[in-house]
């Protein structure tokens, strides 16, 4: 007899994870979405993606729910994670995942969010569990409940197991998760080491997230504002990160890799294809940013290892302002 196909919670269905539900529905995997915002609309219709890979299509989850308590006596085999990391939010990521993790120790947790530091609070409330870091490259934009434009080709799963040293069988299930992301169409790659991959993005996640949240400007669109100062800003703040990374001990984080990350910026500017980074995206929709997972925790280290980082502290508070003017916004209108 043939083996089940694979049974995997989504929890997180915007745009990244809409994506992701239509690669592993593809790959032939049983899918639960936790639908919050957009949850009467993808009950009722699914989801609508306009996408340069993969066509517009129409489709719908295994099953949808509104809430993860539904999923209580439930067995998955793989949870992704898809939602926005906030460090020390109440509650917490793992007390929010507790309904369908607790006591299930061959679960495997797969964390496909930006930043640096995320995974130990989960690592420690579930030390049993497979737990896979991802680093994910995928310009969706969910312009609409259930709606998705994904204007680029590019798509990459980047994931390894936490911690890097974690046992063979964690590391069989990142192989396992790989598959399932390419069998659906996309890309995927396991890395020995996937904390390099993460630092390595978070020098465009530092520089480009902020900016783009402050500014109100594509990275491209940024370039051109204020040349050479602009670039000049997002430069410096990525030989902040590449520092920050060389005193952390985090190899292949260096100015080679930095060049190529603003490079694609660079061409961007030149052709008008600027990209709106994920905390613009938030900004203009009212939601909270991720500024402690990808700016706080680095600047936290920062002062632990002695490294100078005014640019990175500079944006940091000015971003914390951002997300307080849009917490009081919010307040107001649910007021």
């Amino acid at each position: 007899m043939s083996a089940p196909p694979p049974n995997i919670l989504l929890y997180g269905a915007g745009s990244i994870g809409g994506v992701y539900l239509y690669q592993l529905l593809q790959a032939g995997c049983t899918v639960t979405a936790v639908c919050r915002s957009n949850y009467e609309v993808v009950k009722t219709s699914g989801f609508k993606l306009s996408s340069v890979r993969f066509g517009d299509v129409t489709y719908r989850p295994t099953a949808v729910v509104k809430d993860i308590s539904e999923c209580s006596g439930d067995s998955f085999d793989f949870v992704l994670v898809c939602t926005k990391s906030f460090p020390g939010s109440n509650p917490s990521l793992p007390e929010q995942l507790r309904p369908v993790l607790e006591n299930r120790p061959h679960t495997t947790i797969v964390l496909a969010q930006n930043g640096i530091m995320i995974e130990e609070e989960v690592a420690v409330a579930f030390p049993q569990n497979p737990i896979l870091s991802g680093v994910i490259y995928c310009p969706a934009v969910q312009t609409g409940p259930g709606t998705i434009e994904y204007a680029e080709m590019l798509n990459l799963f980047e994931l390894g197991t936490y911690p890097s040293n974690a046992p063979d069988v964690h590391k069989n299930e990142a192989r396992r998760f790989a598959d399932l992301m390419i069998k659906g169409g996309g890309g995927a790659e396991v890395h020995d080491d996937i904390q390099i991959a993460r630092w390595s993005k978070l020098l465009m996640n530092a520089a480009w997230n902020p900016i783009g949240a402050l500014t109100m400007n594509t990275d491209g669109d940024f370039l051109l504002s204020s040349d050479p100062y602009a670039y000049d800003l997002a430069w410096g703040i990525m030989l902040e990160v590449i520092e920050l990374a060389k005193q952390m001990g985090i190899p292949g984080v260096t100015t080679e890799v930095a060049e190529q990350k603003i490079a694609l910026s660079k061409r961007r500017a030149e052709t008008g294809t600027g990209r709106e980074m994920s905390m613009l995206q938030d900004v203009r929709q009212g939601r909270s940013i991720e500024v402690e997972a990808i700016l706080g925790n680095a600047l936290r280290l920062g002062k632990q290892k002695g490294v100078s980082m005014p640019r990175l502290e500079t944006i940091y508070a000015l971003a914390k302002a951002r997300c307080s003017a849009i917490e009081k916004e919010r307040s107001k209108k649910s007021a």
